[in-house]
This record gives structure tokens, C-alpha cells and sequence, in this order.
């Protein structure tokens, strides 16, 4: 009798734990990113927003093609924040030999590919710290790939959100059906790149996003 109380204990908390344990960290999940949306109501327990605190940096990336992370990135630099930005999307150092844009395409696709490009050319480019610009709704799943791919690089990484849009409250359901596929890729990417360059091409959207990777616009600001 005791022996099948035990079973059935322990058979419990598995249960719960399958059930229970998933069910919180989406819940925690949606909270974070709901609260990006939330500034003032942040302010009231913090000083800053989340993700809204800009600090001295040697440079800004700006994440993928998108125009509202583009003007943030250069109102930044305004402010003196940094001297220039850098895009995920074109390597600087062919760049600065080649003056074409087209011609030095790092063929990024997802915001793992970003991380694990990064962390190789801001090593290269001899940088130390890096702030990150990207969409207020993918804010908090970029802080945790890059978090995770530039933990034990050196760099101090700083990741800031675009302004809050009125027209946008809520968090955005791909971002956080993707978090959790893509830390792991983030995780093959940083410990197994050669596993992970082998499935990059099997991989669907859902695992970890897609990067618009049209180079067109990338030929003001790169050193």
C-alpha cells in the first residue's frame, strides 16, 4: 500500500511538473514581453523601462531591415551615444575594401544567424561594447540570443527597443511561439556551429524568425 502511494506521489508531481512547469514559463514569457508594451507601468517598481536605457557604446547594430530600427539607431548616434552603426546584414570589413553593399552581404537570415555574426566581426573589428537596436516587439527574444551567443565574448552588449508605438500594445505571438526553438538554435549555433550550420537550411520560420537580407539601402553608414 505504501509503495503504491509513493508511486502515485511521484507520479503527481511528474505530471505537474509536465503540466504545470510549461504552462508558467509561457506565462512569465508573455508577461515580459507584455510589459515592454508597459513602460509606465514599469517606472512605478523601476527607473527605466525595460529596454529603454541607451548606453555609451563603440557602436550600434542595428538588427535586419526595418526603418523605425533605423532612424532609432541614427537618432542615437545624434546623441552621441555612439560614433556610427553597423547592419547585421553587410560585413564591414569587406565593405570597406569593396564600397559595394551587394558584394558583402554576410547572408544572415534569422536573428541567430545576427547573434553568431556579430559576436565574429565585433571581435574582429577589436569593439567592446555594442548596442543592439531592434523592434520593441522583438526585444525581448533578441536580448536572449544574444545574451546567450556573446556570453564569455568580452563585449558588453546593451540591447535597446525602438520608441513604444501607440498603434501596437500587445506582444507579438510569433515571438513568443519562436523564444524557446530559438534559444536552442542560439545554443547549437554558439556550442555546435558546424550541427547547426548543417540544419539551418531544414529549419522553418517558426524556429527562430527570418531576416529580410536586401542589402539596398546599407551605403551611409558603414566604416
Amino acid at each position: 500500500m505504501i509503495v503504491v502511494l509513493k508511486r502515485s506521489y511521484r507520479g503527481g508531481w511528474v505530471t505537474l511538473t509536465i503540466v504545470v512547469l510549461p504552462f508558467v514559463c509561457l506565462l512569465g514569457l508573455y508577461g515580459l514581453n507584455w510589459l515592454v508594451f508597459q513602460p509606465q507601468l514599469v517606472t512605478v517598481f523601476l527607473q527605466h523601462p525595460l529596454f529603454e536605457q541607451p548606453r555609451s557604446a563603440d557602436v550600434i547594430v542595428v538588427l535586419a531591415q526595418d526603418i523605425k530600427r533605423i532612424q532609432h539607431a541614427a537618432s542615437l548616434v545624434e546623441q552621441g551615444f555612439a560614433p556610427r552603426t553597423l547592419s547585421t546584414l553587410i560585413d564591414p570589413g569587406c565593405f570597406r575594401e569593396r564600397k559595394v553593399g551587394a558584394l558583402c552581404a554576410t547572408g544572415v537570415r534569422n536573428t541567430v544567424d545576427e547573434a553568431l555574426t556579430m559576436r565574429r566581426v565585433l571581435a574582429r573589428e577589436g569593439l567592446d561594447r555594442v548596442m543592439i537596436v531592434t523592434s520593441r516587439d522583438h526585444v525581448v527574444r533578441a536580448a536572449a540570443i544574444f545574451t546567450l551567443v556573446f556570453f564569455g565574448s568580452g563585449l558588453e552588449v546593451n540591447i535597446v527597443a525602438t520608441p513604444l508605438d501607440v498603434s501596437q500594445k500587445m506582444p507579438s505571438t510569433h515571438e513568443i511561439r519562436s523564444f524557446f526553438p530559438s534559444l536552442g538554435c542560439a545554443m547549437l549555433g554558439r556550442f555546435s556551429p558546424e550541427l547547426y550550420e548543417w540544419l539551418r537550411p531544414y529549419g522553418r520560420e517558426l524556429l527562430h524568425g527570418r531576416t529580410n537580407s536586401s542589402v539596398a539601402w546599407l551605403h551611409h553608414r558603414h566604416a
